[in-house]
């Protein structure tokens, strides 16, 4: 009798053994557009990693690197409670775990069974607290580092501690981590949802209509994906949810909107989302404009009861328009930012250290690609103007690193506002990742998967 056959499955087509090259067109927001602006870098980019054979009749465990049916939090009939990774920090109040079949290169997105109430005031008290929000979000993109190299080399350090010999099977029962030092879109979104409860004296139970909602990026149909809308209770398993902002729905006067943060991209101000695009709708504004590029965004509402937002992002570069699309869902609360969307980002193959002012300007920074054989990293940082230079990761392991790469790393180090000599001990960590070829072949594998599976949304 003949086994059915998936609705999408990211392992078919994958060949056993050597090492996979494709080009897939992906996004990753924590990218650097030559680190001019802030913001993605949207390319065709080359993956490297062993590629898997699935069977005639589903996919086998251990074809993901499983010695036995993967249990223990890995393969779940139930979402599980996210280990309290924040030292009790009431940030992570709300997020779990997403169901995880076997042979998926993520667990399956979760949101809230219902959506949040709308936060109900008038205009002049909605000004007020849209100025004090975006007061609380430039002072968080200031203070707080924009980082995945810091959760790039936990999940590295963590897995050498393990002592396992499958990377693969070890990022199945990986819990990812959310600190200060480890601030992707996630961990922002949910700093700024708990730096705003202050505000609750003068906005009475504003915390219960704050939320994380969650962004697929570079959507090829924006009609086909809003459809999956009622679907996604039902683990629709295309979704790679690899980005989360803070959102706030409200009624003014009648009048439905949300209200969106997006500390991740380094959006240095409130988005505004009208139903009727009447004011205070943001509509389109400048996001970015350096180096002769320009970047601008709009939001609007879209699909079935205005469940989703579309952003479109529109970049000039040398008279040339490149436009990009995403969707936000923000009917419903997204409960799995960390366990999917963090999980997500372990394996992006470019990794950034970005430190910003108050109006989402970089200021200084590191950021490389992750492949075989890389031994580049760029480092900038301010003085008498931006200054950029690439350095090679072996120079940094040498018996006397050169004074003026010594020079270099310590004014960048502390325009990132970190402890004396941190920037340094963390690339030569770098450098010795990029050098384990198991590590990086089974990190490149899972990278791979990701995309197989989210091309079709």
């Amino acid at each position: 009798m003949e086994c059915e056959k998936p609705l999408h499955n990211p392992l078919q087509t994958l060949s056993i053994g050597g090492v996979a090259v494709g080009s897939i067109l992906t996004d990753q927001h924590e990218g650097i557009q030559g680190v001019s602006a802030a913001g993605s870098q949207r390319t065709l980019r080359a993956l490297g990693g062993p590629q898997f054979e699935v069977g005639s009749c589903g996919p086998s465990p251990t074809l993901l690197g499983f010695r036995e049916s993967p249990d223990q939090g890995v393969y779940l009939s139930t979402p599980h409670a996210i280990p309290n990774a924040l030292d009790g920090d009431s940030i992570y109040y709300d997020q779990t775990s997403g169901i995880w079949p076997p042979a998926h290169p993520l667990p399956l997105p979760k949101w809230a069974a219902s959506p949040v109430e709308p936060y109900k005031l008038h205009m002049r008290e909605f000004e007020d607290l849209a100025g004090e929000i975006e007061m609380e979000l430039q002072n968080l993109l200031e203070e707080h580092n924009y980082d995945t190299i810091g959760n790039f080399l936990e999940l590295y350090q963590t897995f050498k501690r393990s002592k396992m010999r499958s990377v693969i099977e070890f990022f199945y029962k990986y819990t990812p981590r959310i600190t200060p030092e480890h601030h992707t879109c996630v961990g922002l979104a949910l700093e700024l949802r708990h730096r705003l409860t202050k505000l609750e004296k003068a906005h009475p139970n504003l915390r219960k209509h704050l939320y994380i909602v969650s962004c697929e990026e570079s959507i090829d149909s924006v009609e086909k994906y809003t459809a999956l809308r009622d679907s996604f209770d039902n683990g629709v398993s295309i979704l790679e949810k690899e980005h989360c902002l803070l959102c706030l729905k409200f009624e003014i006067n009648g009048r439905s909107g949300v209200l969106l943060c997006d500390p991740g991209y380094h959006v240095a101000r409130v988005v505004t989302v009208m139903a009727d695009k009447a004011y205070p709708h943001t509509g389109w504004f400048i996001q970015s404009e350096e180096n002769d590029i320009k970047k601008e965004y709009n939001y609007s509402l879209c699909g079935s009861k205005d469940a989703f937002v579309q952003w479109e992002e529109r970049t000039m570069k040398n008279g040339l328009a490149e436009n990009f699309v995403g969707i936000v869902y923000v009917e419903r609360p997204y409960l799995t930012a960390v366990d999917v969307t963090e999980r997500r980002n372990l394996t992006y193959t470019f990794r950034s250290l970005l430190s910003r002012d108050q109006k989402g300007h970089l200021v200084a920074g590191v950021y490389f690609k992750v492949k075989p054989k890389n031994d580049e990293f760029t480092i900038f940082y301010q003085d008498m103007g931006k200054q950029r230079t690439k350095m090679s990761f072996s120079s940094l392991t040498e018996p006397e690193i050169q004074e003026d790469v010594l020079m270099k790393i310590n004014i960048a180090n502390d325009q990132l506002r970190m402890p004396k000599g941190k920037l340094l001990e963390q690339l030569q960590a770098c450098g010795k990742l990029l050098n384990d070829q198991h590590y990086l072949r089974e990190t490149l594998a899972i990278e791979n998967l990701i995309n197989v599976m989210s091309e079709n949304n």
